[in-house]
């Protein structure tokens, strides 16, 4: 056996003087010095770097939990944040089952007789969101719910081969960035329909004019960018009238106590999938969600995990009508997209076998329960009026008698994550994680900031 009088890893470096001299040989070369010879000298540093002193392993980690603790998180504030990612308490099992080494890798399983496990998964995933989207197919994932709303609507656009997009205003803000630059390279024009001022709801009115000419589908966002919930059916006449699909982007804890977006007309539904079981991560990685009715499947983006034979005639699954994929097909692919986010849609798909189909209606309940309680709150402190007088679910918009950005500021100052600003107005979001106790600290800490704030 060979002896080693160097040890195999040398801190950060594995390799050894041995390795280092083998590899100058073949370069034809002396030493690392003669390696660098070509980079002149005038930009070269001529020092060592200016970096602390080593730590040992436990002063090391004293010093990464100390940075930590300078960051302003839903862990160190009271937080009413929303606008499309949301705190929600996310069981032990997500983490503990997700964090096996067999499951760590999100790459595609392209050889089914040894993916079994994963294709399951995936595969029960995408049987839960068709349940909760009331849509047949699902696929195993996109990467966000931007990138599915703007995947959905070339999708559209491919399948009734016009060139046109409606979208409802209130969608939100970085959403609209998103579809505007995906439409905007495929030489797709995107309108927008306004809403109601009064109600907060999408103006029908202003629906029927932008079908003046022929669109491929228009997009409904609910709840919408002031939390107001949306009428579904209302809009699916407008687009069969027109010939037109019917997007609908939603919440997905919404779907647990009302009506499926498919069984109200919806020919596609999108989600943001970070509530189901991941974290806020500082804003990723998240997941999207895309279901379509089956006439749809052909335009489809993303992977299809199905129901197959293997060699013995036995039931087996493995990735389906892979033609219409960017690896297979290149550039007649339905999509350029030639990924997913597995290990994503994995933590949705335990987090909802965990809560069932009964704890996650009482989750669903409790976020909603919650939202009314701090809403009839706040809207009890002098010059604080709702936004929109549309239903919501778990977030809503109100207008403060004070400048929103200094009131969030201020409230900041108070470890209090207060909401968003959304078109001068204040969007606050409650889930299920707050206690009672913590929004009645709340209301009376918003009665009295806006109170040291008005004129």
């Amino acid at each position: 056996m060979e002896s080693h009088p160097e040890p195999l890893i040398c801190g950060y470096n594995v390799h050894r003087e041995a390795d280092r001299q083998a590899m100058l040989e073949v370069l034809g070369l002396t030493s690392v010095a003669e390696l660098f010879s070509p980079i002149p000298q005038e930009v070269r540093l001529g020092r060592e770097l200016r970096l602390p002193p080593p730590h040992g392993e436990r002063a090391l980690g004293r010093h990464l939990r100390d940075l930590a603790s300078r960051n302003a998180s839903t862990r160190s504030h009271l937080s009413f944040l929303g606008g499309g990612f949301y705190e929600h308490h996310i069981p032990a099992v997500v983490d503990s089952l997700t964090s096996s080494e067999r499951l760590v890798t999100a790459y595609t399983p392209y050889q089914p007789e040894m993916s079994q496990g994963l294709l399951q998964i995936l595969f029960e995933y995408q049987r839960m969101l068709s349940l909760l989207t009331g849509l047949p197919i699902v696929n195993s994932s996109l990467y966000d719910g931007a990138t599915a709303m703007a995947e959905a609507a070339w999708m559209a656009c491919a399948a009734t081969g016009r060139r046109r997009v409606l979208a409802s205003s209130r969608i939100w803000p970085e959403w609209k960035s998103v579809l505007e630059l995906y439409m905007r390279g495929r030489g797709v024009e995107v309108a927008y329909v306004a809403a109601d001022p009064a109600s907060g709801q999408l103006d029908l009115r202003s629906l029927q004019e932008s079908f003046t000419r022929p669109a491929a589908t228009f997009i409904l966002q609910t709840p919408n960018s002031l939390g107001i919930l949306e009428d579904i059916p209302a809009a699916a006449d407008f687009c069969r009238q027109h010939g037109a699909l019917l997007h609908v982007s939603c919440y997905p804890m919404m779907l647990a106590l009302l009506k499926a977006p498919g069984e109200l007309g919806a020919d596609i539904v999108t989600c943001e999938g970070q509530p189901l079981g991941l974290p806020l991560s500082a804003g990723g990685p998240s997941l999207g969600v895309l279901a379509c009715a089956t006439r749809l499947r052909e335009f489809m983006p993303g992977r299809l995990v199905g129901e197959v034979r293997d060699i013995h005639g036995q039931p087996a699954l493995a990735l389906v009508m892979e033609w219409r994929e960017q690896q297979v097909s290149r550039e007649k692919a339905t999509s350029n997209i030639c990924s997913n986010q597995a290990h994503q849609a994995m933590r949705a798909a335990i987090y909802l076998a965990a809560l069932g189909e009964r704890g996650l209606r009482e989750l669903a309940a409790q976020c909603a329960a919650k939202a009314r309680y701090l809403h009839e709150k706040l809207l009890a402190i002098p010059g604080v009026v709702p936004a929109a007088a549309g239903p919501f679910f778990n977030e809503f918009a109100l207008r403060l008698p004070c400048p929103v950005p200094v009131f969030l500021e201020r409230m900041l100052d108070r470890r209090v994550f207060a909401g968003l600003e959304m078109e001068g107005n204040l969007l606050v979001a409650v889930t299920e994680v707050r206690a009672r106790a913590e929004l009645d600290e709340a209301a009376a800490l918003f009665a009295e900031t806006i109170g040291a704030l008005r004129p």
